[in-house]
């Protein structure tokens, strides 16, 4: 499993972000979309930052801001 930051901006206006452990960059990306109802994991931008994080796949803090 891997640790990773996901991010979003909406409309310019908000930034909505997620740190969780998923298996791939893909799972990341629909787990965020899943855990903020906002936009489509296609969306979401995936970086890794951390490997051998032992699982299962979960969110571990998500909020938003306005930009």
């Amino acid at each position: 499993m891997i640790k990773f930051s996901c991010t979003m901006v909406a409309g310019g206006e908000d930034f909505f972000f997620v740190t969780l452990v998923a298996e791939t960059a893909r799972q990341a990306r629909e787990l965020a979309a899943a855990e903020t109802k906002r936009g489509t994991p296609r969306d979401w931008n995936a970086a890794a930052l951390e490997g051998e994080v032992d699982g299962p796949a979960r969110v571990l803090a998500s909020g938003s801001r306005e930009a």
